[in-house]
């Protein structure tokens, strides 16, 4: 009897354990949080380790995505370990200094590949394609400024925008945004270039006491040496122009020493100089009136004619 009494009185704690465990829900609720906070302690050693190897991973990727640029074939024509980085607020792209001079090996490339030009793309994402201003030709357009302000005859840069899936950073930085290669110059595109080479206005330091050739006469020099291969029968006239500051006699002068400067580096270039001829207008052809430093220096020039 005393057994069963026993036994009953165990089966009713254990009816009562289980009821609790199962109804009580405040209790639950201390569980599940003490369990959270365990859940949130966090070895500060394994989360700095774990965001050194997220980090090394996001730079592998960065560096595997370098900068560069193909020729018509799909080879390499430069290649960098670092890229351009463009973000999601503008048009602009940032250029690391690490790869600061991809605008001197461009122009290298098309100097000696007269048939060529280079074609840019500018990247934008699917959200970017419902900005009014295209963020692809933004980008495109800031790059072939550079490749310009480089030397590089803008006739023989064509910007365009390509739709591609990627997403910023952070930070909204992404490393890339932009695409170089290098085509082949069809019929119609290289009678656009050819007239851009035959009448071609020049901004160099001409105004300096020491002539001194910019990128944009080094470069032009060896489109027009290119020219003047292909079109054996024509000359070159070199026309020297100034602003209005001193007396005309003095400008004619100086409009004509620049123009032989010119007509002297050319020749250093391996043109021939029996195909160049150097003149001076000095102040008499303005294309602006010399009404304000602005001006005035649209109106110190040098005029390239080949007929």
């Amino acid at each position: 009897m005393k057994n069963l009494i026993s036994f009953l009185i165990f089966l009713l704690f254990a009816w009562l354990g289980i009821w609790w465990y199962y109804s009580c829900d405040w209790c639950k609720k201390e569980v599940n949080k003490d369990s959270i906070i365990v859940q949130d302690k966090t070895d500060p050693e394994a989360e700095a380790l774990a965001k050194k190897a997220y980090d090394d991973s996001i730079m592998a990727v960065k560096l595997a995505n370098g900068l560069f640029a193909k020729d018509h074939l799909g080879e390499d024509v430069f290649r960098y370990p670092d890229n351009l980085r463009i973000n999601n607020a503008d048009g602009n792209v940032f250029i690391p200094e690490a790869i600061s001079d991809f605008s001197t090996k461009v122009a290298e490339y098309l100097g000696t590949h007269q048939d060529q030009e280079i074609l840019i793309l500018g990247y934008e994402n699917a959200p970017e394609t419902k900005n009014p201003d295209s963020l692809g030709i933004s980008r495109a357009e800031y790059i072939k400024n550079i490749l310009v302000n480089a030397g590089i005859n803008a006739d023989r840069i064509v910007t365009k925008s390509t739709l591609e899936e990627y997403s910023y950073d952070t930070e909204g930085i992404y490393y890339g945004g932009i695409g170089l290669k290098f085509n082949i110059l069809d019929e119609s595109r290289l009678v656009e270039v050819e007239k851009s080479i035959a009448n071609r206005t020049l901004y160099s330091n001409f105004g300096e006491k020491t002539f001194k050739p910019d990128a944009t006469l080094s470069n032009y020099s060896l489109e027009l040496k290119n020219y003047l291969q292909k079109y054996p029968e024509k000359s070159v006239r070199i026309i020297g122009h100034t602003d209005d500051v001193g007396s005309t006699e003095s400008n004619l002068w100086y409009g004509q020493e620049r123009a032989n400067n010119v007509k002297t580096y050319l020749i250093s270039q391996g043109i021939d100089k029996t195909r160049l001829q150097a003149t001076s207008q000095g102040e008499s052809n303005p294309v602006v009136p010399n009404t304000t430093e602005e001006n005035k220096a649209k109106n110190r020039r040098i005029e390239i004619k080949v007929n």
